[in-house]
């Protein structure tokens, strides 16, 4: 049980194209690495105008949202640097440019934003880190405390259904539960077909450690929304810590069909299925890869090739040695023999 949840907070930091029936990985074609490079401009792009003072404010701005889609090192730079802008525009969209990135980081540079000049600012940076409010130190609940008040009283003023929903998930994050579930069920009885409560219901459920209630509330969402993914995926989870590993394997292979083209979803399909199913985890497996080409699912193919003596093994090893350092291709080589 602890095994198949730390695999699932593990890939929870993935990135998320033909399916190789024969269990082959094929090489990009001309069309993916083109389409790659185009990528890798586009960021860099999005990196130069974020941090270009000749243009507007809202084009910048836009830069800058758009950066938390592509993590890395160029796009933290260009995002930290914005945090510390003259422009309160450009501040509270720096902020949402670091959603990307771990807590300790986060903390880092966007804590000293809850005491801005800007109450948008404020409120925006409050926003962003009051989602791991169990993962901070005393220290840093006491320092979050009267921003968090202070956002708290500006979604009451609120009355549209998104703040609503943000409000009730504020306090989830805070744990105060209870008044979480009191508006998370008055706003199941005004839009009970909103995906998005309903995975926040169990998501404020599980937090509590009532799986079994969390899973029955997703029952309930699926008869009303059976072709939404992400709540067959939400069940995928429950059902994890549950221990129902069948079951669970059958919610997410049902989550990465209707999502498709949804990497992420076909690489947990393929941790859930290795034991049950080794033939569907390795077409998983190469699914998820061949939809994204991020080199931590080329990883996961060329590993569950060799745990399983593949004839594409060593294929899939010589195509990963072209981006990966020598001692990842050493680990896997070793569980080889």
């Amino acid at each position: 049980m602890k095994k198949s949840l730390a695999i699932l907070t593990s890939i929870a930091l993935l990135s998320s194209s033909v399916f190789a029936s024969d269990n082959v990985v094929t090489s990009p074609s001309n069309s993916q690495v083109a389409v790659q490079k185009a990528s890798a401009e586009h960021i860099q792009q999005l990196v130069y105008t974020a941090q270009d003072k000749r243009q507007g404010d809202d084009i910048r701005a836009d830069a800058l949202r758009q950066l938390a889609r592509y993590p890395n090192q160029s796009s933290l730079v260009a995002v930290a640097r914005a945090l510390k802008d003259e422009s309160a525009t450009i501040r509270e969209a720096a902020v949402i440019g670091t959603d990307p990135y771990q807590f300790e980081h986060r903390w880092r540079i966007v804590a000293p934003l809850l005491q801005d000049s800007s109450s948008r600012v404020r409120i925006t940076a409050t926003t962003s880190l009051i989602r791991d409010y169990s993962s901070m130190s005393s220290e840093q609940q006491n320092a979050i405390e009267p921003a968090y008040q202070e956002l708290l009283t500006y979604l009451k003023s609120q009355p549209d259904t998104d703040s609503v929903l943000l409000l009730a998930d504020v306090y989830r994050w805070h744990q105060e539960w209870g008044k979480a579930q009191t508006l998370y069920e008055n706003l199941l009885v005004k839009t009970p077909n909103n995906v998005q409560v309903w995975l926040s219901v169990a998501d404020n459920l599980r937090a509590q450690g009532k799986d079994t209630e969390a899973l029955n509330s997703l029952g309930r969402a699926i008869e009303l929304q059976p072709q939404a993914a992400n709540l067959h995926y939400s069940k995928a989870l429950t059902l994890v810590r549950l221990d129902k590993k069948a079951q669970a394997a059958a919610a997410i292979e049902k989550a990465a069909k209707l999502a498709e083209d949804n990497s992420y979803f076909w690489y947990l399909n393929g941790v859930l299925q290795e034991p049950i199913d080794i033939a569907k985890s390795v077409q998983s497996f190469e699914q998820a890869y061949l939809i994204s080409g991020a080199p931590e699912q080329l990883y996961a193919v060329c590993d569950i090739y060799v745990r399983t003596n593949n004839d594409q093994a060593e294929q899939c090893l010589a195509q990963l040695e072209e981006i990966a350092p020598a001692y990842v291709i050493e680990k896997l080589k070793y569980k080889q023999g």
